[in-house]
């Protein structure tokens, strides 16, 4: 018997649960399979064998090898009780997959600096228009978070790509921004966010992984292992649990959780003490909660992280402030909760001021695109003759008011990025708020098309076939000299069943042997409702 058939025949036998298992492990999630016929046949497929022979280890791979089956190759469709001879093969002609890593330098305070760099990289999304490329973030953008973080421009796309498997960031409307996960991420204590960054990440078989070399490690025990899809070879030093390739100590858990106490406790010490100057900078003088950090961005442009940081306050990231819902009385009195002392006099003036001036800059879509409005015809005129705003391409249309064919959130970014303290409103007057969350993206597998798969396939013997099935199953058969049942509708309606072996396929006519008769039998392939492979 044909190793399709075999394989057919097993999974005929799996329950619901098992099928919808074995679909879900399916690169092709069973997507245009009708039958058991089908699905045997893409899961005989190069691509979905290779990835299962890959990940095998390295006891089971030399059983596959030599023939023997065990209950882990069934479990994994490479068997039937007997080794499928496919899968035999293409485990003999794979070879180990030249990986050549980019070890990272990792530690306890590279974690520290990973979650200060995604709380970071949250903000940026808020605070900016960060196009939607392949590599992450443009360069410049990299380069600017890098140069606060003390980083290279390679780790800040590195931690940002983290935080995007995380589901912590994601693309709208051709720019990153932050999920709802992510804003809820802002809010965790350390070591939950730490959890988040790492589970999204936590690759590794169950495997007892000591101190040294992770690489060699992996190897040893799953010898055809591709390397390159292991996401804590990539991201183990920003989460400090790997250096240079090495594990730092031994990763025995299945879950980041355990972990995540772990590295708390080594994380250094939070003391969310601000000294707020009279030029209007904050310094830190330890490291801050990621609470207090969100609040900072949110009237504050950061200059300097790390250990200690460093913010300015400035009219514009007053306005930011405001716009988020942010009262002057609430970053007042963060800053003195903060700095136990009495603020100095010009941060009560540039607040004062922020404040009186706010919304004087407005920016409302329309149905030809957005108008950009203004009292002060002093500042209209010098936004229309700015050289970095001459892509908005924009033309007075009354007193008072600039259009652009432009969408709202773009005209906006780009005035707030040339220094202009832009504030977006609706038809009704009401600020937009430019903190903005998507739904994370949606689960895969959908389970409720599995289950329809899973349905369709339990099915599949017992529904009528359509013609092109049948046709496809005879011409296997014959071409495989295979047996096959068949369920027709005789010319009086009368159901009949036969086993025949079929000798020739012809003018829409079976010619096959009934094996019960020892009789040979003509059959209308039109009549035919089903066949099943013997």
């Amino acid at each position: 018997m044909s190793s399709i058939l075999e394989l057919a025949s097993q999974l005929r036998a799996k329950s619901s649960k098992e099928l919808t298992q074995t679909l879900e492990a399916s690169l092709g999630q069973g997507h245009g399979c009708d039958d058991y016929f089908d699905l045997s046949r893409v899961l005989l497929s190069r691509r979905e064998l290779e990835p299962k022979i890959r990940s095998l280890h390295s006891a089971q791979l030399e059983a596959l090898r030599s023939g023997t089956s065990t209950k882990a190759l069934v479990g994994l469709n490479l068997s039937t009780g007997e080794v499928i001879e496919e899968a035999r093969e293409l485990s003999l002609e794979l070879e180990p997959q030249k990986f050549k890593p980019a070890y990272h330098h990792g530690s306890y305070l590279s974690a520290f600096e990973t979650l200060l760099c995604v709380t970071e990289l949250l903000f940026a999304c808020e605070r900016h228009w960060l196009d939607v490329i392949r590599a992450g973030i443009r360069s410049q953008d990299a380069k600017e978070i890098a140069l606060k973080l003390k980083l290279t421009p390679k780790d800040v796309q590195r931690k940002f790509q983290l935080a995007v498997n995380a589901g912590l960031i994601g693309p709208s409307n051709s720019r990153w921004v932050a999920s709802k996960a992510g804003m809820a991420w802002l809010d965790m204590d350390r070591a939950a966010a730490w959890s988040v960054l790492a589970g999204s990440c936590w690759d590794l078989p169950e495997l007892q992984i000591v101190e040294g070399p992770l690489a060699e490690q992996l190897l040893k025990a799953f010898p055809l292992m591709n390397l390159a899809n292991i996401k804590m070879l990539e991201f183990g030093a920003d989460l400090g649990l790997v250096d240079q390739g090495s594990a730092l100590y031994p990763l025995t858990l299945t879950s980041s959780e355990k972990a995540a106490k772990d590295i708390a406790k080594h994380l250094p010490e939070i003391l969310d003490r601000l000294l707020v100057q009279g030029d209007l900078s904050i310094v830190s003088t330890g490291p801050i909660s990621t609470q207090l950090h969100r609040k900072l961005d949110t009237f504050a442009d950061s200059e300097d992280l790390g250990l200690a940081s460093r913010f300015r306050i400035s009219p514009m990231t007053i306005s930011h402030a405001l716009e988020t819902g942010m009262s002057v009385a609430e970053i007042y009195k963060t800053l003195e909760d903060a700095d136990g002392t009495r603020l100095p006099q010009p941060l009560e003036y540039v607040l004062k001021q922020a404040s009186e001036r706010f919304g004087q800059l407005r920016v409302l879509s329309n149905q030809a695109g957005t108008i950009i409005s203004s009292e002060d015809p002093i500042l209209l005129t010098q936004i229309a003759n700015e050289h970095s705003l001459r892509g908005l391409m924009l033309q007075p249309i009354a007193a008072g008011q600039l259009a652009t064919r432009l969408g709202l959130d773009l005209v906006y970014f780009n005035l707030r990025e040339a220094g202009y303290a832009a504030v977006m409103f609706d038809q009704t007057g009401q600020v937009i708020s430019p903190r903005v969350a998507i739904e994370p993206a949606a689960a895969i597998p959908e389970q409720d098309k599995i289950a329809a798969r899973v349905t369709r396939l339990i099915s599949g013997d017992k529904s009528q076939m359509g013609s092109d099935d049948v046709m496809r199953q005879l011409q296997f058969a014959q071409k495989n000299k295979l047996m096959v049942q068949i369920a027709i509708e005789m010319q009086d309606g009368r159901p009949q069943q036969f086993t025949l072996s079929v000798l020739g396929i012809a003018a829409g006519r079976l010619r096959g042997k009934d094996q019960e008769k020892d009789a040979e039998r003509t059959l209308p392939i039109s009549r035919i409702q089903s066949v099943v492979l013997v």
